[in-house]
């Protein structure tokens, strides 16, 4: 702090605050064969820094000034004069007892700290080395001024700030002990007030058994002792530190050496209390793990290179991979899906990360299992996109998806396609004519005599013989072909890629076998078809009236026939 002020303002010489480094000291003028004012000439002269001379026996008056003082303090030399300590010390008469007490030492002396009061009734932080000397016959005080202002906003500004930070700070030596330590360190080790801590050694908090084994167990081995080592600071150190009660607490730690003129003196160690964070990590990571599926995160990088970054515990058992399986590994994900589907994932999640929108997926994993992703992308600075989504379980819907689109489009009693969906069926077909020429066959069969055989056996029996001629008919058609129940007892069938006189010899050979079987009821049953060709520029309804046609002629004919449209 004298360091600062034994500048003064106009960048002079330093002055030696030590009482014995004047001329005159102790003594008077007559022993160095000088007057008073060849006195107060040698002592201004010698010295830049602000001087008073103040006589205790008359209640602090102002004896003299040099000039400097009088540019300090902002009054002419002659107005100095004419005032009292007590007009410039901001503690008014009560600096009166100080002031005799400092003229009753002999030889020594202890740097104050006052606050000066300035002529245009500013205030300043000053240190005053003073002690007494004799001058013409008179015990005086010499003071030398020092604006140390600017050191006390400093200090003042350093003690808040450690004083308020949330980040634990404390200093050790080069033996490991401590020397100062700000109030977060103190309240994270366990204890009320730093005198607590002070000269306590460092392993104490470093080490677990320190309190048994001696504070040095574990030797120099720490990161914060190979700091004084070596100069070279650690940072951002995931540790634990240890409380006076000898439980711990997770930080962040950061180790600095300190260093003056001689080389390392100690370390400078400030903490982060992790323990909030893991306790909301924590937290976090239960909620992922309660929620009905899945939480993972996944990064794009501006290349386009995809990384999962993180999946909770509960993506293990949606995957059917062992619990303590690494899921952000390549080679773990890979058999959970085949190569296609992965593919199509990492594609949707580049185009979603580009254009910043939702992701959202459906997936068909290992086990027939099915999963719903969803993702909120988030970009980074760095130009990466964070996806933070989930993963559900949708197994069970796609299933009743399934039921709903076989009821949709399925006979409930046959199981082959109904009415609508056979008619979509034959728009594609009536498309891919149009477009390359390629060929279809439209057929309508109806089971003779349906009626009567319903009022012979009954209804069940009706049933089991829809159900038996569909079956007949659906085992020898290929993949591309499909048939429909058109309405009662009368279905449809359409044959891709096929012309009339193939399609005709697939006709008669279904009719045969549906002939040919029996019901459970001892009955049977046979079928009347028309079929017709499609003709190029011809609408789905003309040609479904040919067929129709066809199906009546083949009836009056005595049924049991094909007839061409």
């Amino acid at each position: 702090m004298a360091e600062q002020g034994e500048r003064d303002m106009d960048g002079g010489a330093s002055a030696d605050p030590r009482p014995g480094a004047f001329p005159l000291w102790p003594g008077d003028g007559s022993a160095c064969g000088m007057d008073g004012a060849g006195v107060l000439d040698a002592l201004f002269s010698t010295n830049a820094a602000p001087i008073l001379l103040i006589d205790p026996g008359r209640d602090g008056a102002i004896v003299d000034a040099n000039p400097r003082a009088a540019v300090f303090y902002g009054h002419s030399r002659d107005r100095l004069r004419s005032l009292h300590v007590w007009d410039i010390n901001q503690l008014g008469r009560a600096i009166l007892p100080a002031m005799r007490e400092i003229a009753s030492w002999e030889g020594g002396h202890y740097p104050q700290r006052f606050h000066h009061r300035l002529a245009d009734g500013s205030v300043r932080d000053v240190q005053v080395y003073a002690g007494p000397i004799h001058l013409g016959g008179r015990k005086l005080l010499l003071c030398i001024i020092h604006d140390i202002t600017a050191v006390i906003e400093a200090e003042q500004f350093n003690r808040l700030l450690l004083e308020n930070v949330q980040v634990g700070v404390c200093g050790i030596d080069r033996s490991g002990a401590v020397t100062f330590v700000n109030p977060t360190a103190t309240r994270a080790f366990g204890f009320r007030h730093e005198s607590e801590l002070i000269r306590s050694h460092i392993g104490r908090f470093l080490f677990r058994d320190s309190l048994r084994s001696g504070p040095n167990e574990g030797g120099r081995s720490h990161p914060v002792f190979r700091v004084a080592e070596a100069g070279e600071p650690v940072r951002d150190i995931e540790t634990v530190l240890y409380r006076g009660d000898g439980t711990s607490f997770p930080v962040r730690l950061t180790a600095s050496p300190i260093r003056n003129n001689d080389g390392i003196v100690g370390v400078v160690i400030s903490f982060f209390d992790l323990t909030e964070e893991r306790e909301r990590e924590a937290q976090a990571s239960d909620l992922a793990n309660a929620l009905p599926g899945a939480v993972f995160q996944a990064e794009l990088h501006p290349g386009g290179g995809l990384r999962a970054t993180y999946f909770s515990t509960a993506a293990a058992s949606l995957f059917g991979v062992r619990p303590d399986a690494d899921l952000t590994a390549a080679r773990t994900l890979a058999p959970v899906m085949a190569m296609k589907g992965w593919a199509r994932v990492r594609h949707s999640l580049r185009q979603a990360g580009r254009a910043g929108r939702v992701w959202e997926g459906e997936m068909e994993i290992a086990g027939g299992r099915w999963v719903l992703g969803r993702a909120q992308p988030r970009r980074r600075h760095d130009g990466t996109v964070l996806f933070n989504g989930v993963l559900l379980d949708i197994t069970d819907r796609k299933g009743l998806e399934e039921e709903l689109q076989q009821a949709a489009m399925h006979d409930p009693l046959t199981g082959v396609w109904n009415r609508r969906r056979f008619q979509q069926a034959v728009g594609e077909a009536a498309a891919r004519l149009e477009r390359y020429g390629r060929p279809y066959i439209l057929a309508l069969m109806d089971i003779d005599h349906f009626k009567r055989f319903n009022d012979t056996h009954g209804h069940q029996a009706g049933d089991d013989a829809l159900r038996v001629v569909a079956a007949t008919l659906s085992d020898r058609l290929r993949r591309s072909d499909a048939l429909a129940r058109w309405g009662g007892e009368e279905f449809a069938l359409l044959l891709t890629e096929t012309d009339l006189p193939s399609a005709l010899g697939v006709l008669e050979a279904l009719r045969q076998r549906v002939s040919a079987q029996r019901m459970a009821c001892g009955g049977a049953v046979t079928i009347s078809i028309g079929v017709g060709q499609a003709r190029a520029g011809e609408d789905i309804d003309s040609l479904l009236q040919r067929v129709d046609a066809a199906l009546y002629k083949a009836k009056a004919a005595g049924r049991n026939r094909i007839e061409q449209a």
